[in-house]
């Protein structure tokens, strides 16, 4: 990655660099050949009006010649040939002939020491003889057949006193004289071009430096955002447009951070606040990939981790996978009851996830722990058909006394005082059933607030006793009160705690056989004072233990003298935990039963 970015950006400078060279050299190069072109025309107009200038003066000498003549001998010619650095040719308005002297070399055969006439036969020749013949100052740089070669030429006509022209005085140099010229000037731009590339490739190379440093700055610290450090932060930028760039990103990197730092927070919230649910929570996108799935999904599922759902090889979990399937086909709500691996039953709603087009983006299932609902569901229909069994046993054994006495079946007064019994007897059972059923529903509803006093246990235990003594000597049972011999000292409730030891003997003297016995005890412990009662009866079997707390549960009633309510043991446990203490029991089928419960020390 890191390669890459290095080569983008030194394909970028790469770039800058030739764009800005490639500019710098077709400027210098259009200046250049736009400075040669005008000093080559300047050097060529300069030497032609020189030459008319020269050749202007020579034709004043001409005119005022003392002979009147306008060709001047040889050794003047050749003055005037030093002088201007040029070839002298005189024109003569009669014969429009050109008089020179040993410019050709034909002409050195027949040097006769004068001037030399050849005749202007050549088109051009003559076009140019008549102009300057017509009075003409004439000027070019062409090539001419009486000297056979390209010259740059400078003609000036000759005219006397009356203003007749009579001849032409004509100034001749080689084109050569000015190529060396043009190659001084050539070879002097082309230094100059070369310094001028050279300074133009160090500026080139500074300006690239400087426009594409930032711009690598700032890319770098992009893929830095890009790659999740958003609190990068680019240093020294310039003071232009990049510069603002660069500062721009700074900004924008600060906000991004503040973003995403309440993002997590939002997030982190969310999770919290997921995780802290007790429903079960997971979400699954179009590709079957888990989004979100909360601690309690994993309780409840009973899981290691949320992909294992998905597996197809665990066959245990189809439902879930069935629900998932059809709620994110159809789009609609679905639900189902299922049984994790631990049999505890679930209740599983799923939703679609839709965006604002409606396009489906996943499902959400929402599971829930439903065995505790079924089992109070169970519990309150068991608690309805038990009142109303207990309602109406004892309401059957009354209407059963009572329509005899009505009807006047009842003949003799012992029968009727035997029906008073049975009524009187059913009548109790009825408010006794009547009363516990309404301390249950007080102790449950806390409407009962018991207050706890310092008080000493022994004398409470032996009042219970005498309370149970009748039963006890009925059933054929001893009864007696076992402590260690200490005050017993606590924190309690005397009526509660006497309810809760009456009903603990009502059930010990129920299951214990004629000639057996029940104990009523109380032990001093480092922070509780334990007080139970102990029997010799049949004893419970361990499959009912954990039920007997239940309200209504009895146990088998073969084993029974007495028809209870199976009321007893719940409000003594609902006693005991309001005095702040706990109940529990030991037993083993036909070696009797011991429950204790705890009382905090005084």
């Amino acid at each position: 990655m890191g390669g890459k970015r290095y080569r983008r950006s030194l394909s970028i400078g790469t770039k800058t660099l030739i764009s800005h060279i490639t500019l710098c050299i077709v400027v210098i190069v259009l200046a250049s050949v736009l400075s040669y072109a005008l000093s080559s025309q300047y050097i060529r107009e300069m030497r032609i009006e020189e030459m008319l200038s020269k050749a202007s003066r020579i034709a004043d000498s001409a005119r005022s010649s003392a002979d009147g003549g306008i060709i001047p001998n040889r050794r003047t010619a050749h003055l005037y040939e030093e002088l201007t650095d040029s070839k002298v040719f005189y024109l003569d308005a009669d014969t429009e002939k050109i008089r020179m002297s040993r410019y050709r070399e034909e002409a050195v055969a027949e040097d006769t020491g004068d001037f030399q006439w050849i005749d202007v036969l050549d088109s051009i020749d003559r076009e140019f003889a008549s102009r300057v013949l017509a009075g003409e100052n004439v000027s070019a740089m062409r090539r001419f057949e009486f000297v056979q070669e390209e010259i740059i030429f400078a003609g000036v006509p000759i005219i006397d006193d009356a203003g007749t022209v009579r001849g032409g005085v004509i100034l001749a140099q080689p084109v050569t004289q000015l190529r060396s010229l043009s190659r001084m000037v050539r070879y002097m731009l082309t230094i100059v071009v070369s310094v001028s590339l050279l300074l133009a490739v160090v500026m080139s190379l500074e300006l690239t430096r400087m426009l594409v440093r930032p711009i690598q700055r700032i890319t770098r610290a992009a893929r830095r955002m890009e790659d999740g450090l958003y609190a990068e932060r680019i240093a020294q930028l310039p003071g232009d447009e990049i510069g603002e760039l660069g500062h721009a990103l700074n900004s924008m990197s600060g906000r991004l951070v503040d973003v995403i730092s309440n993002l997590r927070k939002e997030r982190d919230k969310l999770e919290l606040v997921i995780s802290g649910i007790g429903e079960g929570l997971i979400a699954v996108d179009t590709r079957w990939h888990i989004v979100h799935a909360n601690v309690a999904f994993l309780e409840l599922s009973e899981l290691e981790t949320a992909a294992a759902l998905l597996d197809d090889v665990t066959v245990a979990y189809e439902p879930i996978r069935s629900l998932l399937r059809r709620c994110m086909e159809r789009g609609e709500p679905e639900e189902i009851e299922w049984q994790n691996p631990s049999r505890r039953a679930i209740c599983a709603v799923a939703n679609a996830l839709t965006d604002e087009e409606g396009t489906i983006l996943g499902t959400v299932c929402l599971m829930r722990d439903v065995s505790e609902a079924q089992r109070m569901e169970q519990l309150r229909r068991d608690y309805v058909a038990n009142i109303s069994h207990e309602l109406r046993t004892p309401l059957t054994g009354i209407r059963g006394m009572v329509e005899p006495l009505i009807d006047g079946y009842m003949d003799t007064e012992e029968e009727r005082q035997e029906s008073y019994r049975v009524i009187l007897k059913e009548t109790i059972r009825l408010e006794k059933l009547v009363g516990e059923m309404l301390d249950m529903s007080r102790l449950q509803d806390g409407r009962i607030k018991v207050e706890l006093e310092p008080m000493e246990l022994p004398g409470i235990l032996e009042a219970a006793a005498r309370s149970m003594k009748r039963i006890a000597d009925d059933s054929g049972v001893a009864l007696r009160v076992e402590t260690d011999g200490s005050k017993l000292a606590c924190l309690g409730n005397e009526d509660r705690i006497m309810q809760v030891l009456v009903i603990l003997l009502d059930n010990a003297l129920s299951f214990t056989p004629r000639g057996g016995s029940v104990v009523i005890f109380a032990r001093d412990g480092a922070e509780f004072v334990s007080v139970g009662v102990r029997d010799t009866g049949c004893g419970i079997e361990p499959k009912d233990l954990p039920l007997i707390w239940e309200r209504f549960y009895k146990a088998d009633k073969s084993r029974m003298r007495t028809t209870g309510t199976g009321l007893g043991l719940a409000i003594a446990k609902l006693v005991t935990g309001l005095m702040g203490g706990d109940i529990s029991v030991r037993s083993e089928p036909g070696e009797g039963s011991e429950f204790t419960f705890t009382l905090r020390k005084a």
